[in-house]
């Protein structure tokens, strides 16, 4: 677990008041997560990050900007599934790492099936609740499993890093005018974001991780407003940035929602 200083501070009591103060070092920061983390739909994305759609304007990289982190691996990736994230991400991450920030599991449910099965044109309610019974399934019977071995995982890679692990948005708006789809579909794909939220949270803790909690921030920005409210792309060119964050949602819903967990 995570509090594993808590022996030697209580064990030398003398030594620490004796201690001078010294100003808090920079960081040594690791983003690892999906296309939530990667900042896929918020533009500006780096040449170099191929199909993983990092962006500049991602969470991770204006929490850089904002703090300037002594080191800085950004290795989040679109698409990344939890076994992914621990197979590919987690053993890059310093040993001496004193920040992780963490967005995954949402793949892990086949988001981007659902949403394509409830919320595209000409869809229908039977395909739609086939979909999200799936990811309901998956919620209950695979997922506990998958965040608590990549959180181990990541216990053990940065023992001495303090993690934040981060939830989804609701995607899509709950106003009864919202063209996006029948408020019966967007009120249970909504709840199953509600689901997947809970289950990170409860994992993070066990672990000794903090969670930032996002829901509250985007609230009333969901997919379906209308572009001056909008923090959540509806169906869009390119199609893989469909119901993900704009740059508003990265800066104004993720960013505030990390940075008050990574630095409180």
């Amino acid at each position: 677990m995570r509090p594993k200083l808590l022996a030697v501070l209580t064990a030398a009591p003398l030594l620490l008041t004796a201690a001078p103060a010294h100003a808090a070092e920079p960081a040594r920061y690791a983003a690892l997560g999906d296309s939530f983390a990667a900042g896929t739909g918020a533009g500006q994305y780096e040449a170099a990050g191929g199909s993983c759609h990092r962006s500049a304007r991602s969470y991770p990289e204006l929490w850089r900007a904002a703090n300037g982190p002594a080191d800085f691996l950004f290795a989040a990736c679109s698409g990344a599934l939890t076994a992914d994230v621990q197979r590919d991400q987690v053993p890059r991450v310093p040993a001496d790492a004193t920040l992780v920030t963490l967005t995954a599991g949402g793949n892990d449910l086949a988001f981007t099936d659902a949403a394509v099965a409830c919320l595209q044109p000409l869809t229908t309610d039977a395909r739609c609740d086939s979909a999200l019974d799936e990811s309901e399934r998956r919620l209950r019977e695979e997922l506990p499993g998958r965040l608590a071995a990549l959180y181990r995982a990541l216990d053990a890679q940065a023992p001495a890093a303090r993690v934040v692990v981060t939830g989804y948005p609701h995607l899509l708006g709950d106003d009864a005018s919202c063209p996006v789809a029948p408020a019966h579909r967007r009120a249970r794909f909504n709840a199953l974001t509600d689901g997947l939220d809970e289950l990170i949270g409860t994992q993070a803790a066990k672990q000794g991780f903090r969670y930032a909690e996002v829901r509250e921030a985007f609230a009333g920005h969901g997919a379906c407003r209308g572009a001056a409210n909008e923090w959540i792309h509806p169906i869009t060119l390119p199609l893989w940035e469909s119901y993900h964050p704009t740059a508003d949602g990265q800066a104004r819903g993720y960013l505030p929602s990390v940075s008050g967990a990574a630095l409180g």
